[in-house]
């Protein structure tokens, strides 16, 4: 198969999955394939997802299930073959993220295909049936040096610039930025009672997500620049999606959409490979790293650690983590002459707290 996802019409795929004549399932010497099934799967589907979940799932059905097990009878599909798949996938260094999305799609359209009678069971809800598919893919350490973000900086503007100074003076998560309300901004600080993820708005846990993150002052100026210069009442979005012609209920922005058209697209400009959303993470946590002492290190990221988590939940930063917060902030805006990333030194030495960053998925 070449793992393309074919153009079938709806109504050809409907036929061979629903005969007219008794609305019986269709007989084993007429059964559907899987991708056939596969493309019942996203006409499905595809009303409910939004633009990025659908090219990325599309992608994923097309390339790695379409095109591996396509021309698969869907009633002959057995646990032992899905096992010797996904191991396939581990063996050839899948990403967590991608091998997370073909199993759940995969388990979803074995589920359609026993709601059309085609198979008895999904082979992949037995109570016998245990699939590992843990990524062997080596985590990156990849950060940006202080060259790359002034060079970063340098080609966004306006809130994206805003963005993503907090993204690395803070080392905030996305489903945590992005979940922030104008009332979630105070003097020195911004709270973290939600988090945005899978589309949903939920509340924050204690011991998952920070409570109060410092803000030093030149980032605390321009946020409330920002805020001054947007409208909004106390419980909107800090940074809402562009409002449509008509539309009154904005959602707050996508973590997706910023990196596919924002931060990649300037990250190009710029020169800068490999950049993601937990890379701007990585980079809070290497500066901050050199500049605070373990135990401040540990609360800036708001990582799970016995002597951290609690404490800086109950308390507000101590003087000495406001300090390297601010010393990090001075040597990111130096006026020293910006020269290009891609000549610069790779730096070989990873930060000790990037050695404990790395044991976190974010």
């Amino acid at each position: 198969m070449s793992g393309e996802i074919l153009q079938i019409a709806t109504e050809q795929v409907i036929t061979i999955l629903n005969p007219e004549d008794r609305g019986s399932s269709v007989p084993p010497e007429s059964a559907a394939t899987f991708e056939e099934i596969a493309h019942r799967y996203m006409a499905v589907k595809e009303p409910r997802w939004g633009a990025n979940t659908d090219a990325t799932a599309k992608s994923v059905i097309g390339k790695h299930l379409i095109g591996k097990l396509g021309d698969r009878r869907v009633d002959e599909l057995t646990a032992e073959e899905i096992h010797i798949f996904i191991d396939g996938m581990v063996r050839n260094n899948a990403s967590h993220s991608l091998l997370n999305k073909a199993v759940v799609h995969l388990r979803s359209i074995l589920d359609l295909a026993q709601e059309l009678n085609l198979i008895m069971s999904n082979p992949m809800r037995s109570y016998t049936f245990k699939l590992e598919h843990k990524s062997r893919k080596q985590k990156s350490q990849r950060y940006l040096s202080l060259v790359e973000c002034r060079a970063l900086l340098s080609e966004l503007s306006g809130r994206n610039r805003l963005i993503v100074l907090l993204f690395i003076q803070l080392g905030v998560r996305p489903e945590e930025l992005f979940a922030l309300r104008r009332n979630d901004v105070h003097d020195e600080f911004i709270r973290i009672d939600e988090v945005f993820t899978m589309g949903q708005i939920r509340e924050a846990h204690l011991g998952e997500h920070g409570v109060d993150v410092y803000v030093p002052p030149g980032l605390r100026q321009e946020l409330h620049a920002w805020m001054a210069s947007t409208c909004g009442n106390d419980d909107d979005w800090l940074f809402p999606t562009a409002r449509l012609r008509g539309s009154h209920n904005l959602s707050p922005i996508r973590r997706a959409a910023f990196l596919n058209g924002v931060l990649k697209p300037a990250a190009k400009k710029a020169g800068i490979s490999d950049l993601d959303m937990l890379t701007l993470r990585r980079t809070c946590a290497a500066h901050f790293g050199k500049k605070a002492n373990a135990e401040d290190a540990h609360a800036q990221m708001r990582l799970v650690s016995p002597f951290t988590t609690f404490r800086y939940a109950q308390q507000r930063p101590p003087d000495s983590l406001k300090s390297a917060a601010m010393a990090l902030e001075a040597e990111i805006f130096t006026q020293a002459e910006l020269r290009d990333p891609r000549g610069e030194a790779p730096n070989h030495t990873v930060p000790p707290i990037l050695r404990t960053f790395s044991n976190f998925s974010n």
